[in-house]
């Protein structure tokens, strides 16, 4: 009986398959799960081709981020409209699609960052921040006056439709499409009449 030896995998394809590991461990489990054992144990390697690929759990922990980051924030610009009127329904579906599209990077991005490094928790309120000013260019150009990204109603707007969001990603038959579109209706409204109240 011959034996056919196993192809050894590329660096490339080794460092993808180590991320989406990562990947998968923090989705299921937190960041604080993640250990360069447990990654080395998953993909039935040694640790020392971890080390290969990353120099440490940071290193695992900045490339899984750069790289989910790139898959969910892409996303974003599909609601990011120029000159559009603000619409909840077209608001709505954008977000759908890109949730759907990248759904375990952004439950690593909508949930609690507990464990996570420095630079995790850096990252997420960037993607905050632009969100923010997304949504305040929209409300803006709706309300025809300046609204600050950094005030109160952006941030209260942003809080529940991350946490909507993420109700979605986790049961979306609990809370299937036609309720995000819907209660994202209803926090447009409540925001915009904030806005004006507070104005």
């Amino acid at each position: 009986m011959t034996h056919t030896p196993r192809r050894r995998m590329s660096g490339a394809d080794r460092r993808a398959q180590l991320l989406d590991i990562a990947r998968d461990i923090v989705a299921a489990d937190g960041f604080t799960a993640l250990s360069i054992d447990r990654i080395a144990h998953t993909a039935g390697v040694t640790r020392t081709v971890v080390y290969q690929q990353f120099t440490d759990l940071a290193g695992v922990m900045t490339a899984l981020l750069d790289r989910e980051s790139a898959i969910a924030f892409a996303g974003l610009r599909s609601v990011d409209w120029e000159r559009a009127e603000p619409d909840a329904d077209r608001l709505g579906r954008g977000i759908l699609a890109y949730l759907q599209a990248a759904p375990v990077s952004w439950r690593i991005f909508l949930r609690p960052p507990d464990g996570a490094p420095p630079q995790v928790r850096a990252r997420i309120e960037l993607g905050r921040a632009y969100a923010r000013g997304v949504a305040a260019r929209h409300m803006s150009r709706a309300l025809g006056t300046a609204v600050d990204p950094d005030g109160p109603t952006q941030r209260i707007l942003l809080a529940a439709i991350e946490e909507l969001a993420l109700l979605h990603l986790e049961d979306p038959a609990g809370c299937p499409d036609e309720t995000v579109v819907s209660y994202l209706r209803s926090l447009l409204w409540w925001a915009e009449r904030a806005e004006i109240t507070a104005g």
